[in-house]
């Protein structure tokens, strides 16, 4: 694993036009593909006919890729508009494990960063400690100090009562200064005042090295790799991933028990109950107009 996310990455730095990567531009992109995710419905329902005793169906963390599981049958990979069907073994190379079942589906969507590539992708990052160390580390938040949601997350913020790293993130061309600012300051009252308002005038500086400017680039040349749309982006510490600023930072990063969570699967009842991804895992615009594609699959069954 190490050796396939050092080998991703040196390709990215190797290509300067990737340091053009403009996350909210993609963001948008993504918001616009939702029209084309609703035409998908008809053709997932046919083609759910067509294949018998459907038992689950997993959307995958890869576009248009979902996994479904046929009662007495290997669970198989097809496209979401029902014509590709996919012949083989799909290798989660976040974790070099394979996704064959329901629940490393779901596991799928998860993003260990303290495992991620053998445990040394946190150390090639500009990750800048926050918080209460008496509370157990609850995640870590991708920012950048020319985001004005990642600005008002910080500011509004209590230290008090959250534990977390913050990982320096440039989201455009233009935040890349800015982020070396940050990264760069002389102590982490500076960092800080760059990050909750962008401005770098009157910040005290250390001296920036090479290998520094590379800690602040990583995440966003890794970016598509590590499925981040939006800054800021949330990872808790299960795994569990939030793309912008929740509407309770503070209590999603706590991940206290919910009264009203769903059971991902009705064992009670014969019509099987397609999961959506949970919004707590990652939320797009995309992936709601997927879930509502599934609903619509499940109850025209």
């Amino acid at each position: 694993m190490k050796y396939v996310a050092s080998l991703a990455l040196a390709m990215l730095f190797a290509s300067p036009s990737l340091l053009a990567l403009d996350l909210e531009k993609e963001a948008k992109l993504k918001d616009a593909e939702t029209e084309i995710q609703s035409s998908f419905s008809d053709d997932v329902t046919a083609m759910m006919n067509e294949l018998g005793d459907v038992e689950n169906v997993r959307m995958l963390p890869i576009k248009d890729v979902m996994l479904i599981q046929i009662k007495g049958k290997q669970p198989m990979f097809i496209s979401s508009n029902g014509r590709f069907l996919i012949d083989g073994e799909i290798k989660d190379l976040w974790s070099m494990t394979p996704v064959k079942t329901v629940e490393q589906a779901e596991e799928s969507w998860l993003l260990h960063l303290d495992s991620f590539a053998n445990g040394t992708l946190m150390n090639e990052l500009a990750v800048i400690p926050f918080g209460n160390p008496a509370i157990e580390k609850q995640g870590r938040v991708f920012v950048s100090p020319t985001v004005a949601e990642s600005q008002e997350f910080l500011a509004n913020l209590d230290p008090s009562k959250v534990n977390l790293d913050l990982i320096i993130m440039p989201h455009d061309k233009g935040s890349i200064t800015p982020s070396m600012k940050a990264w760069c300051g002389y102590s982490t009252t500076d960092s800080l005042q760059v990050l909750m308002t962008g401005d770098t005038e009157n910040v005290g500086q250390r001296e920036c090295t090479e290998a520094d400017l590379k800690k602040v680039m990583t995440p966003m040349l890794m970016a598509t790799y590590l499925d981040i749309s939006k800054v800021p982006y949330f990872v808790r510490i299960d795994g569990k991933r939030y793309a912008g600023l929740p509407k309770d930072p503070v209590k999603w990063l706590k991940n206290e028990p919910k009264p009203d969570a769903q059971t991902v699967i009705d064992k009670s009842s014969d019509t099987p109950t397609i999961a959506s991804v949970p919004k707590e895992v990652v939320e797009t615009a995309l992936d709601e107009e997927m879930a509502k594609v599934m609903s619509e699959v499940t109850e025209q069954q």
